[in-house]
C-alpha cells in the first residue's frame, strides 16, 4: 500500500519571521554530532546543491522541482494496524493484491528480513477482502480523504482464479460504499471497474500503460505541497547526517546544531520536521517523543518486523517442535503467542534503531502505545492483537446470525460515520479486563449458545473476538469486531436467572461496553467517530437476507431502523427489549455529537458573555479567537462561531461530556447549568 504527496520547493524560509527572512545561511559548529562532522555535511550539501543549480545560473530548476513521495507497508498484515501512522493526509492509497487469488481466501505472505526471505510462505490473517477492510477503517479518520486505487498483479494469471475480475469489482465496491464511493478512482468510470490489472514482474506495453493511467490518476489529485527552499536544504543535510552517522535515528538535538548553522530557531525547527512528518518524509511526533527525530519513517515497521518474525517462529514450533528446538518458549513467549500479550521485555531483545541516550525500547513502547497499535493491560503487559490470528467472517457472520433468535439479541456498537476507528477495539479490550475486570475466556465454552451453534465455533481469543466472563456473573460474554461495528453476543442459561436478573445483567454488560469503547476512543486522534446503539437486523428477507449488517434504535426506543434500506419497523424482539427494559434512551445522547440547536438554546443564548472563556477551554488557538472577534459583533453569533470551529475540529471530542466539563472549569463557572445539562442529557450515565 503506498501514498503519495508531490512537494514543490519554494525559495524563502517560510517562517513568517521578518527578522529571519534575508539571513544568510552560514556553516558553522555542530554540538553533539561533531565540529568536523557537522561542517562535513553542510559542506557536502551545499556543493550538491551548488552543481545542481549549476555555475551562473538561475535556480529555476531547483525551484520547479517536484516530488511524490511513496510508502510501502510491506504487504504483512500485522503491519497493517500502522496504517493510520503512514496514510495521513496522502494523495492516493494503493491497494495491491493478486487477480490469481480470491478476494475471500488468505494470500500467501512472504517475510523477508534484509532482502532474504524468513522460512517458507505463509498464510495471511486477513483474507484480501478483510485486507481492504482494514485498509478503509484507517482512512476514515484522517483529516484529508486519499483516493483508493486498486491494483491487482498477476494479470497473465487471472484465469486461474475462479473469480473473475467483474466478480472482483463488485465485491470492492460493495465494500466501499456508501462511506468511501467518492474516493475511489475508477479504470473505467462507465463501467464501475475499480481494479487496475499489472503485471509486475515482466510488464508489457499494456501494462505500461495501466501503470501510466496509475500514476496520472495519482498526479491528477496530488496537493502540492511547496516547501521553502531551506527546508528543502534541512531535509538534505539531515539525510546526509544519517548516512555519515550510520544510523536512521537523530536527536532532537543533533537536528537542532545543523538547523542553527542554516539561521533556524528551535521554533521553525520544529514547523520543518512537523512538514516533513506529515509527507512521511521524516517521522516526529512532537507530542510523543519531542526528542526524536526518524529520518527514515519506516523505523517502527522494522522494528515490528522482528516480533512478527519471533511470531512466526513461535507458531512454527508450536506446529513442529523440532524445527525450533533452539527456541526457548519461555511462559511469557507463549502468552505473546497465543494472547498477544507483549512486555518490555520482548522488545529490549531487538536492539536494531536503538541509540542509547536518544531511542530505547521504552520509547518504542510509548510510540506504540499512543499510536495505539499496542495498549496497556497492566503496569507491564501490553495487548497486540495484530499478532493473533482472525477467526474467520463465515464463521464470525454465521455465529452472530444464530444470535438474531436468541432470547438474548447482539448488541451492537455503531459508527454512524462509517466504520470502527483503528485502535478503539484494542484499547476496548484492555479497558474490559483492567477497569471492567473481565477476564478472558481461555478454554471452549462448555454451555453452546445454542445447538445450533457448536463450541468450536466460538473462537475464545483472536484478533477479532473475545469472549470474556466475570466472576459475579453468570454466562460469557463475546466481543467481536466486524471491522464497521463491534457486536457484544451475551451467553447465559436462562433457565438460571429471571427476568429482572437478566435485565440487570445486561444493562451492565452494555454500560461498561460503551465505557470501554469512549474509554478507547479518547486515547485516539479520531474525529468522525461517535458510537451509539444498535442490534443486528432480525430481517432475513428481500434485500437484508444478503449480509449481516444492524438497526438503528429511534429516539423514543420502540422502533429499529434498518441500516440497509429505509423501512421503519414497530417492534423490537424480545432479546432487544432485555437491553433496553428500564433504560431511559436519553441515555445515549452524550455517545453522539449535541445538535447546534441544542447548544444554540441551552449554552449560548443562556450564558453568551462567556463565549471567550469557553473557547479558550475548548482548546481553540487564539488567532481563531481573535477573528470571530473581530469578525462577529453580537456576543451570541461568537459563541456560535467558537461552537462551529469546536464541532469541526473535534478536538476535544466533540460532545455533551466535554462541554459538561468545560462549564464546570474554573474560568467559567458555571456548575449549575452544567448540572440541568447533565440531567436533560444524561451526561456520564
Amino acid at each position: 500500500m503506498s501514498g503519495g504527496n508531490e512537494v514543490k520547493v519554494e525559495d524563502g524560509k517560510g517562517n513568517g519571521e521578518k527578522k529571519n527572512e534575508e539571513k544568510k545561511p552560514s556553516v558553522g559548529g555542530v554540538a553533539s554530532t561533531g565540529e568536523k562532522e557537522g561542517k562535513a555535511v553542510i559542506d557536502g550539501v551545499i556543493r550538491k546543491l551548488t552543481r545542481l543549480v549549476g555555475s551562473g545560473k538561475s535556480s529555476r530548476r531547483l525551484l520547479d522541482m517536484e516530488l511524490i513521495y511513496l510508502t510501502d507497508t510491506g504487504g504483512q498484515q500485522p503491519f497493517w494496524d500502522l496504517i493510520p501512522i503512514f496514510t495521513r493526509d496522502t494523495t492516493a492509497t494503493l491497494f495491491v493484491h493478486r487477480l490469481c487469488e480470491k478476494l475471500d481466501e488468505h494470500p500467501l505472505n512472504d517475510l523477508y528480513q534484509r532482502g532474504k526471505q524468513v522460512g517458507p510462505s505463509q498464510r495471511a490473517t486477513l483474507t484480501t477482502a478483510q485486507a481492504f477492510k482494514t485498509m478503509l477503517r484507517g482512512q476514515h479518520e484522517g483529516g484529508k480523504r486519499s483516493k483508493i486505487i486498486a491494483v491487482g498483479t498477476h494479470r497473465d494469471l487471472k484465469e486461474e482464479c475462479t473469480e473473475t475480475v467483474e466478480e472482483k469489482n463488485k465485491i470492492f465496491a460493495a465494500i466501499a460504499s456508501p462511506h468511501f464511493k467518492k474516493d475511489v478512482v475508477y479504470r473505467n468510470e462507465g463501467l464501475k471497474e475499480m481494479v487496475f490489472p499489472v503485471n509486475t514482474k515482466a510488464p508489457n506495453k499494456d501494462d505500461k500503460k495501466e501503470a501510466s493511467k496509475i500514476r496520472a490518476s495519482i498526479e491528477k489529485g496530488a496537493a502540492k505541497h511547496k516547501i521553502p527552499i531551506w527546508w528543502f536544504i534541512l531535509q538534505l543535510i539531515l539525510e546526509a547526517l544519517t548516512h555519515k552517522l550510520g544510523r536512521d535515528v537523530l536527536c532532537k538535538e543533533e537536528c537542532l546544531h545543523v538547523s542553527k548553522s542554516l539561521g533556524f530557531s528551535e521554533g521553525q525547527l520544529d514547523a520543518a520536521l512537523t512538514f516533513f512528518d506529515k509527507l512521511n518524509i521524516f517521522l516526529f511526533k512532537k507530542n510523543i517523543l519531542p526528542g526524536v527525530v526518524f529520518t527514515n519513517p519506516q523505523v517502527p515497521l522494522d522494528k515490528l518486523s522482528k516480533l512478527v518474525e519471533k511470531q512466526y517462529h513461535l507458531k512454527a514450533a508450536e506446529a513442529d517442535p523440532t524445527k525450533a528446538a533452539d527456541l526457548a518458549l519461555t511462559g511469557d513467549w507463549q502468552c505473546f503467542r497465543d494472547k498477544g500479550v507483549l512486555t518490555l521485555k520482548f522488545l529490549e531483545e531487538f536492539k536494531s534503531h536503538y541509540v542509547k541516550g536518544i531511542f530505547t525500547p521504552r520509547d518504542f513502547l510509548l510510540l506504540l502505545e499512543k499510536l495505539l497499535v499496542i495498549c496497556p493491560l497492566s503496569a507491564t503487559e501490553y495487548f497486540f492483537p495484530a499478532v493473533l490470528s482472525m477467526t474467520p467472517e463465515s464463521r464470525v457472520n454465521q455465529f452472530l446470525a444464530s444470535c438474531t433468535a436468541t432470547e438474548i439479541a447482539a448488541l451492537v456498537v455503531e459508527f454512524p460515520t462509517g466504520w470502527a476507528p483503528p485502535g478503539a477495539y484494542c484499547c476496548s479490550v484492555c479497558h474490559l479486563q483492567s477497569h471492567a475486570h473481565w477476564e478472558v475466556v481461555h478454554k471452549p465454552s462448555t454451555t453452546p449458545h445454542n445447538k445450533d451453534t457448536p463450541d468450536s465455533q466460538l473462537c475464545q481469543i483472536s484478533r477479532n473476538s473475545i469472549t470474556f466472563s466475570k466472576r459475579d456473573r453468570p454466562g460469557t460474554v463475546m466481543y467481536i469486531d466486524n471491522f464497521s461495528f463491534f457486536v457484544a453476543c451475551v451467553n447465559v442459561d436462562t433457565g438460571k436467572m429471571d427476568r429482572e436478573e437478566l435485565v440487570e445483567h445486561c444493562h451492565a454488560v452494555r454500560s461498561e461496553l460503551f465505557a470501554a469503547v469512549e474509554a478507547g476512543l479518547k486515547n485516539t486522534h479520531h474525529k468522525n467517530s461517535r458510537p451509539v446503539p444498535a442490534f443486528l437486523c432480525p430481517v432475513q428477507n428481500g434485500p437484508c437476507s444478503t449480509e449481516l449488517h444492524t438497526a438503528c434504535i429511534s429516539e423514543n426506543g420502540k422502533k429499529w431502523i434498518c441500516s440497509k434500506n429505509s423501512n421503519t419497523f414497530d417492534r423490537l424482539n424480545p432479546g432487544q427489549t432485555v437491553w433496553l427494559s428500564g433504560i431511559d434512551q436519553t441515555a445515549y445522547k452524550h455517545m453522539s455529537s449535541p445538535k447546534m440547536s441544542d447548544l444554540a438554546n441551552r449554552v449560548a443564548a443562556i450564558i453568551p458573555g462567556k463565549w471567550m472563556k469557553v473557547a479558550i477551554q475548548l482548546e481553540i488557538r487564539m488567532g481563531a479567537i481573535d477573528a470571530v472577534r473581530r469578525d462577529k459583533r453580537e456576543c451570541f453569533e461568537q459563541f456560535m462561531a467558537i461552537l462551529d470551529i469546536w464541532e469541526r475540529s473535534s478536538s476535544p471530542p466533540f460532545t455533551w461530556n466535554t462541554l459538561v466539563s468545560v462549564l464546570k472549569s474554573q474560568s467559567v463557572n458555571e456548575n449549575a447549568l452544567a448540572k440541568e445539562l447533565q440531567r436533560e442529557f444524561a451526561v456520564g450515565m
